[in-house]
C-alpha cells in the first residue's frame, strides 16, 4: 500500500475515534492526541487544549496532561497533525490551491498558545473553546441541529470564527496549522525529536525544490527537515524524483535526521564568489 493510501486509512481511523461516542460509547479519560472538542455530542475523548485550560483555571500542577502530550510528542511530533487530527484532515480536503505567504507568521500559533493559557490564567474562564473553530463545527452545529442550542451571540462568534476559519483553509494549504493550532504549537516542541519523522540522503538530494513546492505547509523539508511546522504528511517523500527523502520511525540522532546545509560560497580568481 502507497504512502498516501496509508495516511488516508489513519486519517479516517482519527475521524472515527473522534466521533466513536456514536456507538454509544461513553466518555473516557483518554486526551485525544489532536484538536477535537469535547463538547461534541460523539466525542469520548478529552480535548487537549480544553482540558490544559481548565487544569490552569483550576491551579492544578497537570502531571497527566504533560505526560500523555510528552508521549505523543516523542512518539510521532507533528505527525499527529499530517495523519490523525481530524481538524487537520479537513484543512487537507479543503486545501485547493497552495498560496504561500507569511512565512514569518507561522510562530503565531505559539502566541495563540500562550495567550490561551495567559487568559485561562487571569480570566478563570476557557475562552478558547468560545472562539475555537473545530469546536463550532463539531459541537455548535450539531447541538444546534438537535435542537439543544439556540442562535445567540456566543452561538454567531462561533460561526464567524468557524466560516473565517474554512475561507482561510480554501485561500492556504494547511491555514490553520500553520499559524493558528495551539495544538500544533504544543506538538512542533518535539518535531525534532520525535521517533517518527523525515529522513534525507544527501548524496541523492539535488536541491531542485520540488519538496518545497509540494509542501502543504510552505516549508523545504530537505533545508528544514522535521521543523516546528512539519506535519510528517510525507508528500515531499512521494514527490521526490530522487528518492531523496523517506519517512518512518528512527532515533533523532540518527543520520539523515538533520538539515542538509547550503552550499558554500567559494571565491573564484577574478573575486566573484560562486556556488560549490
Amino acid at each position: 500500500m502507497r504512502l498516501r493510501q496509508v495516511r488516508r486509512v489513519a486519517q479516517g481511523l482519527g475521524v472515527v475515534l473522534a466521533f466513536l461516542g456514536v456507538a454509544g460509547i461513553g466518555m473516557t479519560h483518554v486526551i485525544y492526541p489532536g484538536l477535537h472538542c469535547y463538547a461534541c455530542p460523539w466525542a469520548v475523548t478529552v480535548c487537549p487544549v480544553g482540558l490544559l485550560q481548565n487544569l490552569v483555571i483550576a491551579r492544578t500542577v497537570p502531571l497527566y496532561f504533560v505526560g500523555a502530550l510528552t508521549l505523543y510528542g516523542v512518539a510521532l511530533g507533528r505527525g499527529w497533525c499530517g495523519w490523525f487530527c481530524p481538524f487537520g484532515t479537513l484543512n487537507d480536503l479543503l486545501a485547493f490551491r497552495r498560496r504561500r505567504f507569511g512565512k514569518g507568521l507561522t510562530a503565531t500559533k505559539f502566541a495563540v498558545l500562550v495567550g490561551t493559557v495567559i487568559v485561562a490564567w487571569r480570566v478563570a474562564d476557557s475562552w478558547f473553546c468560545k472562539l475555537c473553530p473545530e469546536a463550532s463545527l463539531v459541537a455548535s452545529l450539531p447541538y444546534l441541529g438537535m435542537g439543544l442550542a439556540q442562535v445567540n451571540t456566543p452561538f454567531l462568534i462561533h460561526m464567524g470564527t468557524l466560516a473565517g476559519t474554512l475561507v482561510g483553509m480554501v485561500l492556504v494549504a494547511r491555514f490553520w496549522c500553520r499559524y493558528l493550532c495551539p495544538m500544533g504549537a504544543l506538538l512542533s516542541l518535539f518535531n525534532r525529536v520525535s521517533l517518527f519523522g523525515l529522513r534525507v540522503e544527501g548524496e541523492r538530494c539535488t536541491a531542485c525544490g520540488v519538496c518545497g513546492r509540494v509542501c502543504p505547509m510552505g516549508i523545504e523539508p530537505h533545508r528544514d527537515i522535521n521543523s516546528t511546522d512539519c506535519i510528517k504528511c510525507g508528500r515531499c517523500v512521494t514527490g521526490c524524483p530522487t528518492r531523496a527523502l523517506s519517512l518512518g520511525f528512527s532515533l533523532p540522532g540518527k543520520e539523515g535526521r538533520d538539515p542538509l546545509r547550503r552550499p558554500r560560497a567559494r571565491p573564484r580568481a577574478d573575486g566573484v564568489s560562486s556556488h560549490q
